[in-house]
């Protein structure tokens, strides 16, 4: 088995050099191209399954005292949250109080959100960890939750006549808490919303004694029907009755989030390089939509739930009957750790990997994954967890929820979800080595299912 981490050292490159890809953003539709005629290249052919969304661009966004013209520095705009004309819209400041609140209507909404922990245990049931002796926290301080958590109220302020929101970040650093793509479980919000730091609170506050409106302006375009797709490589395996899924979302605002994409495209080369056979089909999900979850999902679910339906149909429409064997689920790999410092208002560095969280489904599936790890020289952190059907991170949940063994691989670094930076960028030994790890248990699953 060989991988070849030049190659995919190449690969990610060209990943970054696209920038951030969005859900159907033209970049987003440039990397599925490039994807797709990589995995040309190498023999291989792709299955399309595509849709429509609408999307929502935002372009810039602005937020200042009305009477004085003074400028409020903001952290960027909530995505899908809305669009305003060139003007903006324009209000007297409220500050939240509750979801009923009649003294809302034509008034800027100001939200508080507070960066808070919580334990580990309320979302994740661990199981073991490797190494055995490895420290990993028991709680988690992470903007994807508490921002998820904020939509609720942005919703009830626009049905109480809001004309905008300003949500504010506290107990966060403002290095983290700059250009975060969030929340971005949503779909189109109608109400323009917009980030600022907890240093604005008292401008805001004066701006509300004062009577002073403010003016929120957040250009961009909304567009119907908009063309992205997900797409499936079918490697035939000897035992064509049971099939191996290998899934991986391919938009992202940063170079981690996401790359696995970039891992697939990696365990491809090598199979073709070595020419290896397998006992099972292998097939190797592409899927669009982990960024606008509402518009690509199935109910409700991660966007995988519907390349899992397309899947399905097209097997069935070639006759293919084959049973589930395992589902192998790959996420933002090669994140460094870091420590968000309210005291010095950045995140830190702290020398070592993210953890990676591994949900295996069986005992059979966590016997196997601690079984690879001892058996690989990998580098790391890894925190292996019994899945639950409505606490499950990323895109593997929707194969579990439809009776897939799984084994899902995904980091949680804390700036998963913010624009492209150098905080962003993986550490490409580290992703080897994980990527390394995940082929490896790919092979043993293939001998063992």
């Amino acid at each position: 088995m060989t991988l070849d981490m030049n190659v995919m050292a190449f690969w990610q490159n060209k990943l970054k050099a696209i920038g951030p890809r969005l859900t159907a953003t033209d970049s987003h539709a440039k990397f599925i191209e490039l994807l797709q005629d990589e995995i040309k290249n190498l023999g291989f052919n792709t299955i399309e399954f595509p849709f429509k969304i609408n999307r929502c661009l935002q372009s810039s966004c602005s937020l200042e005292n009305d009477s004085t013209k003074e400028k409020i520095p903001n952290l960027g705009p909530v995505p899908y949250s809305g669009i305003t004309k060139e003007m903006g819209v324009k209000g007297e400041i409220r500050f939240f109080q509750s979801k009923h609140d009649v003294k809302m209507k034509g008034k800027v909404a100001v939200i508080k959100v507070k960066n808070f922990t919580i334990p580990k245990l309320l979302l994740m049931h661990q199981v073991a960890k490797y190494p055995r002796h490895t420290h990993i926290g028991f709680s988690i301080r992470h903007p994807l939750v508490a921002a998820t958590l904020t939509l609720g109220k942005i919703q009830a302020a626009k049905d109480n006549g809001a004309v905008g929101v300003i949500l504010v970040w506290e107990h966060i650093s403002e290095d983290l808490a700059n250009r975060e793509v969030l929340p971005f479980t949503n779909s189109y919000l109608g109400i323009p919303s917009v980030w600022v730091y907890q240093t604005q609170l008292e401008a805001l506050k004066r701006c509300r004694d004062r009577k002073e409106p403010v003016r929120l302006t957040l250009t961009g375009q909304y567009e119907t029907n908009v063309t992205t797709k997900s797409f499936a490589v079918l490697v035939p395996g000897e035992n064509r009755g049971k099939q191996i899924l290998i899934n991986t979302h391919t938009d992202g605002p940063n170079d981690i989030e996401e790359n696995g994409a970039i891992a697939l495209l990696t365990v491809l080369h090598a199979i073709k390089h070595d020419n290896l056979k397998f006992k099972n089909t292998l097939v190797f999900g592409f899927v669009s939509g982990h960024f606008q979850i509402p518009q690509s999902g199935i109910e409700g679910r991660q966007a995988t739930s519907r390349f899992l339906r397309d899947l399905s149909m097209y097997e069935t429409s070639q006759h293919l009957e084959m049973k589930k064997a395992l589902g192998l689920t790959v996420e933002h790999l090669g994140g460094l750790d870091y420590v968000d410092s309210q005291k010095e208002n950045k995140l830190i560095a702290n020398g070592l990997y993210d953890p990676l969280y591994v949900y295996a489904s069986t005992k059979e599936n966590r016997d196997l994954v601690l079984k690879s790890l001892s058996g690989t020289n990998v580098s790391g952190r890894y925190q292996i967890l019994k899945p639950r059907k409505n606490a499950y991170f990323g895109e593997g949940q929707p194969l579990y929820q439809d009776g897939w063994p799984t084994i899902s691989f995904i980091g949680m670094p804390l700036a998963l979800c913010q624009m492209a930076s150098p905080i962003t960028e993986p550490d490409i030994k580290s992703m080897f080595d994980q990527t390394k790890l995940i082929f490896q248990i790919l092979v043993a699953s293939d001998h063992q299912f």
